[in-house]
């Protein structure tokens, strides 16, 4: 078994055991969902219990540490009548980007429809707009660069559900969506991707790259 095979094993066994039939699901994220990991990844998991309490919080965070690698764990916890309750433009991403692990994640989220998913994606861009302003104005040296490529970070995101009205088919890896892509989405998401890899060395020219192609979807996505 590979790690995270043996971790989300071993993370789902005491979860059963905590939670018993208030155990509604639990599903792995992130990189490690889409084969993309690193020896430094955060671990992403979704759990979803049944009248979820402050108590319960206190007791995931006790099970996180006892399934291991704690500093590396993240994700995202809530109770079911939320999520059943959840904003509808977010379910297509978290659908499509949420490995099951311990129960099925669309029996248990909102439906959505293709509004929905275009204003996630509205959302999206202008959220990336406004760190890439601020950022730049409001920051400088480290601190400007870390909050850089978290934009870069999200413009995979970003592309993800903008293919996946385009053509049909969401893109779960980097790999698989850098093959579709063209002109300008191509050039941002490479520039992006090699800054998340290597680092910025040209931050000006990198930021008017992302800059510009952010401002041209914020001025004519529909």
């Amino acid at each position: 078994m590979t790690f995270i095979e043996n971790y989300t094993e071993k993370l789902i066994d005491l979860l059963k055991a905590e939670f018993a039939e208030r155990l509604v699901y639990a599903g792995l994220q992130g990189s490690y969902m889409r084969g993309e990991e690193t020896s430094s990844s955060d671990i992403d998991i979704m759990v979803v219990i049944d009248g979820l309490s402050v108590k319960d919080l206190a007791l995931y965070k006790d099970i996180i540490r006892k399934a291991g690698d704690y500093e590396r764990a993240c994700g995202f916890i809530c109770g079911r009548e939320e999520l059943s309750n959840w904003n509808p433009m977010e379910i297509c991403h978290l659908v499509h980007t949420t490995k099951d692990l311990y129960g099925s994640i669309k029996d248990i989220v909102p439906e959505y429809t293709e509004a929905d998913e275009r204003n996630y994606i509205k959302l999206s861009i202008n959220n990336l707009y406004h760190e890439l302003c601020h950022s730049n104005i409001h920051s400088d040296g480290d601190e400007r660069n870390m909050r850089f490529r978290g934009c870069c970070k999200s413009l995979f995101f970003i592309l993800q559900n903008i293919y996946f009205l385009k053509t049909g088919s969401f893109y779960a890896t980097k790999q698989k969506l850098a093959a579709v892509l063209e002109g300008e989405d191509k050039a941002a998401f490479e520039a992006a991707l090699n800054i998340q890899r290597s680092g910025i060395s040209n931050y000006e020219h990198d930021f008017a790259l992302l800059f510009e192609w952010c401002q041209k979807y914020a001025q004519s996505f529909k």
